[in-house]
């Protein structure tokens, strides 16, 4: 990925300075653009040797050298790889080339200081990130930027503060984690100005062990924030509600907004939804302001959670609220995130992205609202969830039940779960001969489906990304 960094040109010390490191090998040479790949390394690059999961970085230092690069950044090298390489190849030690990759992204974020958005959460987030950029974009075109894709961890998030311009005022960044500690060291690296907590769910729940532990993962995004900086949460979660006076602590000022929780300092009302789009009205609990007829060219409530969201950092940003409404209208979302069509005379719900409970139950509430607008049937294809560890039998069984509550003519399940699926399907009222278990072979489960599929029915494909359900619907309408 290139990035506005990779226009900058380095001299061994500086890059030294930046990262912490010791020189052990100076190069008079000029050094430019960063690559953590020894492939694609060319002239005067600087090489980062990461350790990742599948290949360790270090073991490619001589290839990037011998591609052009001019600079290494490492943890270790070996006095046979420093004999090979050309001369004029500069060689910084580090104790961690991850740290030292955030370090890098950190210093640019400063050398530009624009308004720092981040957006976390269990669920969401993606979509929200999308809404403020959307927000941000209608009152400066070209001075807003944010994360790119799934570059929202400690390697993409490095990657994303390089790819800031000079002339961007805003940077809009999404944060994830499966640990403790990593949302702690996202914050110290983007000090946001703002931050944003969607909600608290049950994804990485095998990792931090209760809801009450993926809560406190999620606040560690504030620790890095500016003084004086404010945080926006969903008030219906009492989880974030009841933590209103340790923010205040932290000099954050905390801005609840909520559907149900009157207590909160925004009000969603009159939420009213048709399969593709929807509007809401916002309140201002303590004004008595209300914000009518606020517009999504999207379906399903929970997305209403998300534009209050954007519509609330677009005000703390001093923009005007026709810009805030263009902004929300403008919105488009990514991927495989809730991507409806028409095929052929079916409507498909493709929203492969990701999973948990919470994004499981939303999803369902849309295809439970699109098949009863065309009075047709709907269709759940649900696969696993992942990362719930001991969990995920009885949160299988509640997404399944929730299923049925949800009134869902035929339910299909994928997967290691399916089981757990279709028991909680039947607990909740479910008949089981309204219940299949497709194969995992992509074109097999679309020969079965295309054999229960009529005119008019909404089928919605839900799933962890590992699952890759997007190839069932892809042979699915290919054939």
């Amino acid at each position: 990925m290139k990035t506005q960094f990779d226009a900058l040109t380095f001299s061994t010390k500086a890059l030294s300075a930046i990262v912490g490191g010791t020189v052990i090998r100076e190069s008079h040479a000029p050094h430019k653009g960063l690559v953590t790949d020894s492939r694609i390394a060319e002239k005067n690059n600087i090489f980062l040797a990461l350790c990742g999961e599948n290949a360790d970085g270090h073991n490619f230092i001589g290839a990037a050298a011998a591609n052009g690069a001019t600079c290494i950044i490492a943890e270790r090298i070996t006095e046979d790889v420093m004999r090979k390489m050309p001369h004029d190849c500069a060689v910084i030690l580090v104790p961690n080339t991850l740290y030292a990759l955030g370090a890098l992204g950190k210093w640019h974020l400063n050398s530009i200081q624009p308004t720092v958005i981040a957006i976390t959460g269990s669920v969401g987030k993606t979509t929200t990130k999308q809404m403020i950029h959307s927000v941000m974009r209608a009152a400066y075109p070209t001075g807003a930027m944010c994360t790119d894709g799934n570059y929202n961890n400690e390697i993409g998030l490095p990657l994303t503060l390089m790819q800031i311009k000079a002339d961007d005022r805003i940077a809009v960044l999404e944060a994830g984690m499966s640990f403790a500690g990593e949302l702690h060291r996202l914050s110290l690296l983007s000090t946001p100005n703002i931050t944003v907590i969607t909600n608290i769910g049950t994804s990485h729940i095998e990792n931090l062990g209760s809801r009450e532990g993926i809560r406190d993962a999620k606040l560690e995004m504030l620790d890095g924030m500016k003084a004086g900086g404010t945080v926006i949460l969903s008030g219906d979660e009492p989880l974030l509600f009841e933590k209103k006076d340790d923010i205040l602590a932290r000099d954050l000022t905390p801005i609840y907004f909520a559907t149900q929780n009157k207590e909160s300092d925004y009000l969603i009302e009159n939420v009213r939804m048709t399969p593709t789009d929807g509007l809401f009205d916002l309140k201002n609990t303590k004004t008595g302001q209300i914000t009518r007829d606020l517009y999504i060219p999207v379906t399903g409530e929970h997305n209403v959670g998300n534009a209050a969201a954007a519509f609330l950092c677009g005000q703390l940003m001093a923009l005007s609220e026709e810009d805030i409404r263009r902004g929300l209208s403008a919105f488009q979302n990514t991927g495989y995130r809730q991507k409806i069509f028409d095929y052929e005379s079916i409507t498909v719900i493709e929203d492969c992205y990701n999973a948990s409970p919470e994004s499981m139950e939303a999803a369902l509430r849309v295809l439970s609202a699109l098949a009863e607008e065309k009075k047709k049937r709907s269709i759940a294809v649900l696969g696993d969830m992942k990362e719930l560890g001991t969990y995920a039998p009885r949160l299988h069984k509640r997404v399944g039940n929730f299923a049925a509550g949800c009134g869902i003519d035929l339910l299909f399940t994928i997967g290691e779960n399916a089981a757990d699926l279709a028991e909680g399907a039947v607990i909740g009222g479910m008949s089981e001969e309204c219940i299949v278990c497709l194969p995992t072979d992509t074109d097999a489960a679309a020969q079965i489906l295309r054999t229960y599929l009529t005119d008019g029915d909404t089928v919605l494909f839900k799933a962890s990304r590992a699952m890759a359900l997007e190839n069932i619907v892809n042979a699915l309408i290919s054939n």
